[in-house]
C-alpha cells in the first residue's frame, strides 16, 4: 500500500501541465548576480537623489555580500547609513525603494529590501527611527560590503545572544501565525507559489534554529548543512531546499510528498527550541506563545497523517471493488 503522504501527492496534487514552465529557471525573465548588481546601482542612484548629503555610507547585505545569492529566490538587501535618523526617515527610504521599483531595470527590483540607521545605531544598536534589528546589524557589522561613503562600523558592540533570540522569536511569532502554517499544509497552493515561497518556508525556520544554537547569522547553505549534520527533523527537506533555490522544482509530486512529510517537523523543532530558550531567559509570555505554536503544529501533523491514512484505506477498497473478486485476492 502506498504511504499516506505519497497517496496525497498522487491523488490531490493536480498542478497544471504548465507548472514546470512557470517555475523553471530557464524560462524565467533574466535574473542573475549581474542583474542584482544593476538593482544595487539603481538603489545607490535613487538614494543619492532622495537623501543627497544625508548619506554617510551604503552597504550591500545578505547573500550578495557574503555569498550564496540565488537569483531564483534571493532578495537584494541594502543598508543606508545616514547622518541622523528622524521620524521622516522611513518615508524617505520608502521613496528610494519606490524609485527603484518604478525604474524596473530587473525583475529583482521588486525584491529590494532597504535597511537604515545612523552610525551610533550601527555600532551600538541604540537609537530610534531606524530599521536595523540585531540580526541585520550583525550581518552589517560582519559581512556588509561597502558601496559608497566611508566605513565607520568600528568600534562596535555586537548584539548579545539574548537580543538575537528575542528578535528572532518576535519575527517567528509575527510571521508563522496559525493561518500561515495552515496555508503551508496546502501543498498544491504552496507549490504553485514557486521555489521562492517554498524554500523560504523551509529555510527560514532552519536559519532561526542555526542562530539559536550557534549565535551566528543563519546563512542558507551553512544553516541547512549544519541542520542536517545535527540530524534534526526534516533534514532531507532542508538539504533539498538548497537545490530548489538554484535549480527550481522539476518533480512537483515528489516535492509535495517531502513537504507533507517533513515541513511540520522543521517548524515544530524551531518553535520548541525557541520556547525552551526563552523560558530559560525569563521571557515567559514569548515562551508560552511558542510552546503553544509547537504543540499545535504537532497536533495538526498527526491529524493530517490520520486523515491521509483513512483516504488510502478508502482508495484501496475502491480499487479492490473495481478489480472484482480476482483483483481482491
Amino acid at each position: 500500500m502506498a504511504s499516506p503522504i505519497r497517496y496525497f501527492a498522487e491523488r490531490q496534487l493536480r498542478l497544471p501541465t504548465t507548472y514546470r514552465d512557470l517555475h523553471d529557471p530557464e524560462d524565467q525573465p533574466e535574473m542573475s548576480t549581474a542583474t542584482a548588481e544593476q538593482v544595487i546601482a539603481d538603489t545607490v542612484q535613487a538614494a543619492q537623489a532622495v537623501l543627497d548629503s544625508e548619506i554617510e555610507a551604503i552597504f550591500v547585505l545578505g547573500s550578495l555580500a557574503h555569498g550564496g545569492f540565488a537569483p531564483l529566490v534571493s532578495d537584494v538587501d541594502i543598508a543606508i547609513v545616514v547622518g541622523a535618523t528622524a521620524p521622516g526617515t522611513a518615508e524617505q527610504m520608502a521613496r528610494v525603494q519606490s524609485l527603484v521599483v518604478e525604474k524596473g531595470s530587473s525583475p529583482l527590483s521588486e525584491r529590494l529590501s532597504v535597511f537604515w540607521a545612523d552610525w551610533h545605531t550601527v555600532r551600538t544598536g541604540e537609537g530610534a527611527h531606524s530599521r536595523l534589528g540585531p540580526v541585520d546589524r550583525l550581518d552589517l557589522l560582519d559581512s556588509g560590503r561597502l558601496l559608497l561613503g566611508s566605513d565607520q562600523r568600528e568600534p562596535s558592540i555586537r548584539p548579545s545572544g539574548q537580543e538575537l533570540v528575542v528578535m528572532s522569536a518576535d519575527h517567528i511569532l509575527n510571521k508563522f501565525t496559525d493561518a500561515y502554517l495552515d496555508g503551508l499544509r496546502d501543498t498544491r497552493a504552496l507549490l504553485a507559489g514557486g521555489p521562492r515561497a517554498i524554500t523560504k518556508a523551509i529555510l527560514f525556520p532552519v536559519r532561526f534554529i542555526y542562530t539559536l544554537r550557534t549565535g551566528r547569522i543563519g546563512l542558507n547553505e551553512d544553516s541547512a548543512r549544519w541542520y542536517a549534520a545535527e540530524g534534526l527533523p526534516g533534514s532531507a527537506l532542508a538539504l533539498q531546499a538548497l537545490e530548489w533555490r538554484n535549480d527550481g522544482i522539476a518533480d512537483a509530486a515528489a516535492a509535495s510528498q517531502m513537504l507533507g512529510a517533513e515541513l511540520d517537523g522543521i517548524h515544530g523543532e524551531c518553535f520548541a527550541g525557541y520556547a525552551k530558550e526563552l523560558e530559560d531567559l525569563g521571557e515567559a509570555s514569548r515562551a508560552a506563545a511558542l510552546a503553544k505554536r509547537a504543540a499545535s503544529v504537532q497536533v495538526a501533523h498527526l491529524m493530517r497523517a490520520e486523515e491521509l491514512a483513512k483516504l488510502v484505506v478508502v482508495e484501496h477498497r475502491h480499487r479492490n471493488r473495481a478489480a472484482g473478486p480476482l483483483g481482491a485476492i
